[in-house]
């Protein structure tokens, strides 16, 4: 198997070759006049409802079936009688759907998903993300749905770019709907505008680690606090140009622009070891905050940070939580990988008897525009109105279920507060974004599977002091391989390797 492998390309180009594919393009009687094309500002290229060939011959028997999806956000919406109403009237004649949603709250998540998909509980579509994917594939628990979605989400394949569907490909077969959003990794430094201002501060040449010491050593002295205020997983965002190819450890890794895809200790990797050793500096200068490797929690204002998201973000999200302006700063390559794809999927069960309508409500809510507003923002006339030029006005925060989890953000119609077209900006990024040499690649841990849980647990026990800079990396890294070692990650490391090298076609 190589990565020129592409299942899906050829029976996509006979769909347009046939002139059937209209994808999430076209217009489309929506029932709301704010619901067209021209409304949806810069995204209306890719707005507007449509059904695919799939969903109208689906409802065209007439035959309603029941679905139950399982997600995450804030538990089940109060007004969730009446919005499911309203979807379902509106699915039931498209598609033939009758859904039923499960919203599990956000600290229920983990364990009630666990008990779900061990023990067979009844559900058609249930949210995941790359924490489980795998796992769950080896158990048994979800569908192979790769000769099902050419003919049943002709939208989504039009919308979404093949290499998105690399990206959750296990052995070159697919089992997820991968969620279209912000689907690569984009990292940005988010100042305090305040001090950027004060200080005369050029961020577009603080990129690197070693090229803000100096600035923060003055903000320590004239602020009297602590420039890098971190929690427990310190600045782990170094490790995002290293893609962990399934391995599930930052330490494990091909570098994503790595064209001879050597896998690597990342610790003992030349980037790497210099940015922990500017983390320890750091820490020792007092710019890091001293009790990081024990918090479990940041805090709200932060002089300087990292985060994944769009330069937009800045306005829309950064600045409002932390309650003051901000300015933002990218500062790596916009990357793509199995990790950045699988941070949102949606998988069909293996016990659901009716696959394809799972997959064309999928397509439906990714690609039906009055459809994706129901879900991205709740009930009309409850939650949300649409104004008069067809953008959406929010009538309150009470909208329980996450948007992020649902399906692309492409579709969705933007909010009458926002300046500029967000979803646009996410869109320019992912069609930019570099895609890792990976992509497409999963390890399959088995053959290694007990060495690999010990050695996580090995970086587990270190990984707080290493990454907010309590511990010498020079001192410690070597420590840490030693041990490392001594629990078969030579093994794990061979093994990873000779994967690769297949996959790659050596």
């Amino acid at each position: 198997m190589t990565k020129a492998k592409r299942l899906l390309a050829s029976g996509l180009a006979a769909v347009m070759a046939m002139g059937m594919l209209t994808g999430c393009g076209g217009g489309g009687d929506t029932g709301s006049a704010g619901n067209n094309n021209s409304a949806s500002g810069g995204a209306a290229s890719t707005s507007g409802s449509q059904d695919s060939a799939g969903a109208q011959n689906a409802a065209g028997s007439g035959e309603i079936v029941n679905l139950k999806w399982v997600t995450i956000g804030n538990g089940m919406p109060s007004n969730y009688d009446t919005w499911i109403a309203s979807v379902n009237s509106y699915i039931g004649e498209k598609i033939g759907v009758n859904l039923e949603m499960e919203v599990i709250p956000w600290g229920d998540w983990d364990n009630r998903r666990n008990i779900i998909v061990s023990t067979n509980e009844p559900y058609d579509i249930i949210f995941g993300n790359g924490n489980n994917y795998i796992a769950d594939i080896n158990l048994g628990a979800y569908m192979d749905i790769t000769d099902m979605i050419e003919p049943n989400m002709t939208g989504l394949m039009e919308l979404m770019p093949e290499k998105y569907w690399d990206g959750v490909r296990v052995k070159d077969r697919i089992y997820a709907i991968p969620t279209y959003k912000d689907s690569s990794i984009t990292n940005y430094s988010i100042w305090d505008k305040e001090l950027v201002d004060e200080y005369g501060l050029d961020i577009k040449s603080m990129i690197a680690l070693d090229s803000m010491t100096e600035t923060f050593e003055t903000l320590k002295t004239d602020k009297n606090d602590y420039p890098v205020y971190v929690k427990n997983d310190g600045l782990y965002f170094i490790f995002d140009v290293y893609d962990q190819i399934g391995g599930g450890t930052q330490i494990l890794g091909v570098r994503y622009d790595d064209q001879d895809a050597r896998v690597c200790f990342t610790l003992e990797e030349q980037d790497i070891m210099d940015q922990l050793k500017i983390i320890h500096d750091w820490y020792q200068k007092g710019i890091i905050n001293p009790d990081a490797a024990t918090l479990t929690e940041g805090r709200v204002y932060n002089m300087w940070r990292v985060a994944q998201g769009w330069e937009s973000a800045g306005e829309t999200a950064w600045g409002p939580q932390m309650g003051k302006d901000v300015v933002v700063q990218q500062i790596e390559k916009t990357i793509l990988s199995n990790e950045t794809v699988r941070g949102s999927l949606n998988m069909v069960s293996i016990n659901t008897k009716y696959p394809e309508k799972c997959l064309q409500l999928l397509d439906m809510v990714n690609c039906d525009t009055k459809l994706r507003d129901l879900f991205y923002y709740g009930e009309e006339g409850v939650n949300f109105e649409y104004t008069a030029d067809g953008r959406v006005h929010k009538i309150n925060n009470d909208w329980a279920l996450a948007g992020y989890t649902q399906g692309s953000f492409f579709t969705v119609t933007t909010l009458d507060t926002d300046d500029s077209n967000q979803w646009d900006e996410i869109k320019a990024l992912n069609e930019a974004a570099q895609s890792s040499v990976m992509l497409g690649f999963t390890f399959d841990t088995n053959p290694v599977a007990d060495q690999l849980a010990n050695c996580r647990e090995i970086w587990l026990r270190y990984r707080s002091e290493v990454m907010t800079g309590v511990q010498d990396p020079e001192v410690v890294v070597p420590k840490i391989k030693e041990e490392l070692m001594k629990a078969g990650w030579q093994n794990v490391m061979d093994e990873a390797q000779r994967q690769v090298d297949e996959f790659m076609g050596k």
